[in-house]
């Protein structure tokens, strides 16, 4: 990641003013190399334990004789104990600080993710899915608030972005570990189902641990910074945030809640996860319909990930020329338009088209591409404690489509109308959060200086 083009005008000043034996995107390069990969590698594990449950489907759903509505409601029913514990879970994350609440939430839910492995009746399913979306109901918010104590606002959306694509790249891998863990079916006695869940879940046990004991809780006690770009960036920081108070835009929890804006986005975000949680619970299971049931189910796993190598692609390219253009709107608007058309030549197709039909569903996972560019817009109006509350809700809310997308898939299949109706529903909320993005009133959109390479507020 390149950092030579995000500092201001301001930030060199501030720079002058301290003797930094390093300029300021060096500060920036290490906030990249130690904090990035870290929250990175989590949304991968996060995404992964989240959504194994599409892979361990092929095999679990015979096991436990799931029917599609069950399925359904056990994949949904996560984004309940998400929504009931998001703002809770970051409103201790301000109070306890990143490192102890971070490390306590991924320890925690990967024991969760690792008790899937015990499964024997659709109760413990339920019961395991809720709680593993209370476990992880403040990874993300608290991740993204930690990264904007450390990282101004212009920085941020490239910062984020690199930790969105861990979201369609734990697709990517996920395909392939899991064919390998469904591959070992009988091993030691147990499904490969349930090595998929045990691996997965203790692997972010392990991470868990390793976040709690090297995370930084502020700049001012970040190791792996110099004591001199300690004081750069607290100062930088500081000035910053002096700045927005004195320009009334300081915010606190209340404020946020009260911004209409912030209810919009909650708005596109509970719509736009409708066919994005539809896609990932059901991917696995549409592709073996596609096939006619006729592959291994290891061969079903790996062709699941060929989707999501596209969302990862499509993630990275768009945001890029968000950040070029200085324009969100559109790139948001755009891919979910072309998704909402992928899904419902997808509806047309499925039945007997295989091939064509596939190809569908891969351009259907440009679905995923405005993800790092709308992750920017709530930076754009919420600020200081006002941030972590409002993204909260906003993921809060937009956790109800989580639910709402896999269900309905399930529902409309058990009652005889197969996958194609239930990819015209998928593909109306694409449509309609197309326009809803479209619409957003945005504030502050980034403009580009000529003949510079950074990025500033008119």
């Amino acid at each position: 990641m390149k950092t030579s083009d995000r500092g201001t005008d301001s930030e060199d000043g501030l720079l002058a003013e301290v003797k930094v034996p390093a300029k300021a995107r060096n500060v920036l390069g290490k906030l990249d190399r130690f904090l990035l990969w870290k929250f990175f590698l989590l949304t991968v594990l996060c995404y992964l334990d989240r959504t194994n449950l599409a892979f361990a489907a092929l095999q679990l759903n015979s096991s436990l004789h799931l029917t599609g509505t069950e399925y359904g409601i056990g994949s949904g029913i996560f984004f309940l104990g998400y929504t009931l514990f998001q703002i809770p879970s970051n409103l201790a994350l301000m109070r306890v600080g990143a490192r102890k609440w971070l490390g306590y939430l991924v320890v925690t839910w990967g024991v969760v993710a690792a008790s899937f492995a015990t499964l024997k009746s659709v109760p413990q399913f339920y019961v395991l899915r809720f709680l593993l979306g209370a476990a992880e109901s403040g990874t993300l918010p608290g991740m993204w608030y930690h990264l904007s104590l450390f990282y101004s606002e212009n920085e941020l959306t490239a910062s984020w972005s690199w930790v969105l694509v861990g979201i369609a790249l734990s697709q990517v891998i996920g395909g392939p570990i899991a064919a390998g863990f469904l591959a070992m079916d009988g091993i030691g006695r147990l499904k490969g189902w349930q090595w998929l869940f045990l691996i997965e879940g203790a692997l972010t046990v392990v991470m868990g641990i390793y976040v709690a004991f090297t995370l930084a809780d502020l700049p001012s006690n970040a190791n792996f910074l110099s004591e001199e770009e300690r004081i750069w960036l607290h100062q930088r920081n500081a000035d910053l945030k002096a700045r927005a108070v004195s320009s009334g835009a300081g915010m606190n929890s209340w404020d946020s809640l009260k911004n209409y804006r912030t209810w919009h986005l909650a708005a596109i975000s509970l719509v736009a996860n409708i066919p994005k949680y539809g896609i990932i619970f059901w991917c696995p299971l549409i592709i073996d319909s596609i096939l006619g049931g006729k592959e291994k189910k290891a061969i079903v796993a790996l062709l699941s990930a060929l989707p999501f190598v596209i969302s990862a692609i499509a993630i990275l390219a768009n945001a890029h020329h968000s950040k070029l253009t200085g324009e969100r709107r559109w790139h948001v608007a755009i891919p979910l338009l072309v998704a909402a058309v992928a899904l419902g030549v997808l509806a047309a197709l499925i039945q007997n088209q295989p091939k064509p039909a596939f190809a569908a569903l891969l351009v259907a996972a440009v679905v995923w591409a405005p993800d790092a560019v709308m992750a920017s817009w709530p930076a754009t109006f919420l600020k200081d404690a006002g941030a972590a509350t409002g993204v909260a809700l906003i993921n809060s809310v937009g956790s109800i489509g989580g639910f709402m997308g896999p269900y309905i898939i399930g529902a409309i299949k058990d009652r005889g109308g197969g996958y194609t109706w239930s990819m015209v529903v998928l593909a109306v909320a694409a449509l309609l959060v197309s326009f809803l993005s479209a619409v957003f009133p945005e504030v502050n959109c980034h403009k580009r200086r000529p003949g510079s390479n950074t990025m500033r507020r008119p």
